[in-house]
């Protein structure tokens, strides 16, 4: 385990979990992880998959599909939102691609954006098999403009928005455009999912056209903008775009923007 960026905790915390899974503990599987080119590549179940930092590997300790039955319980796919074979989606903040490769699953056809250079090429290579899937490095916000980006991959919190606790991160200036650039020609949009990391109002602002094609959004709204929600401001802007507004009240902060 010396080449992988585990602290000894973490290591542990690996070591200890394998030990479980050897041993029957419900639920729990085996989970490797190696690294290759600068990332790392974790692989318990169906598929191996790309990681920024080696440990993202708890997020796949039950296996592929109990975590993007996660992400879909988070976004409230099947309850409050709708996802179906054919479906046109925006996946804005697609990390590793989890979320997006579910839905191609369903037979939907995704755009999936990262800002994260470094997660953005695991994203690339997690969906290099799936034709369904346009992967695509963007940094959504409300103008075309250079930003101070601060990437974070251990915690998935890269973010235009310095993060506020002491983990560890590193700046990159990066060109940001707004969504109504990078989605320019995409028609009939079915759903937009976003992970913003604090700028979802930002990327509201500078979705005005897409909005306008789009029947249901939903967004993480939780306290990523420098210890901020953003739910408010969201729902402001979705009500001035006709949508009917709604909030999680459980969980994970999210807020749902439905055209009826």
């Amino acid at each position: 385990m010396s080449d992988l960026d585990l602290n000894a905790l973490g290591r542990t915390h690996l070591a200890l979990h394998n030990l479980g899974a050897s041993l029957g503990v419900p639920r729990w599987l085996k989970v490797s992880v190696a690294p290759e080119n600068g990332h790392f590549v974790v692989a318990s179940d169906k598929r191996p998959v790309h990681v920024a930092a080696a440990e993202r590997w708890s997020h796949y300790r039950f296996g592929w599909d109990a975590r993007v039955a996660r992400l879909f319980r988070h976004f409230a796919i099947d309850s409050t939102v709708t996802l179906g074979a054919g479906d046109t989606v925006i996946d804005i903040g697609a990390n590793v691609g989890e979320f997006s490769l579910g839905a191609a699953a369903r037979g939907a056809n995704v755009l999936a954006i990262e800002g994260d250079p470094t997660v953005f090429d695991c994203l690339r290579r997690n969906v290099a098999d799936t034709p369904a899937i346009t992967a695509r490095q963007g940094l959504v916000w409300k103008l075309r403009e250079e930003l101070t980006f601060y990437s974070a991959p251990a915690k998935a919190d890269s973010s235009i928005f310095k993060p506020t606790d002491r983990q560890n991160f590193t700046t990159v200036t990066l060109q940001a455009h707004p969504l109504d650039e990078l989605a320019d020609g995409l028609d009939g949009i079915d759903l937009i999912k976003c992970d913003a990391e604090g700028a979802e109002p930002e990327v509201l602002e500078g979705a005005g056209q897409v909005l306008k094609r789009t029947r249901q959004i939903a967004l993480d709204t939780g306290p990523e903008r420098m210890g901020a929600e953003t739910g408010d401001a969201c729902a402001r802007i979705l009500k001035q775009h006709g949508f009917q507004v709604s909030h999680s009240q459980k969980g994970r902060k999210i807020t749902f923007g439905i055209r009826s």
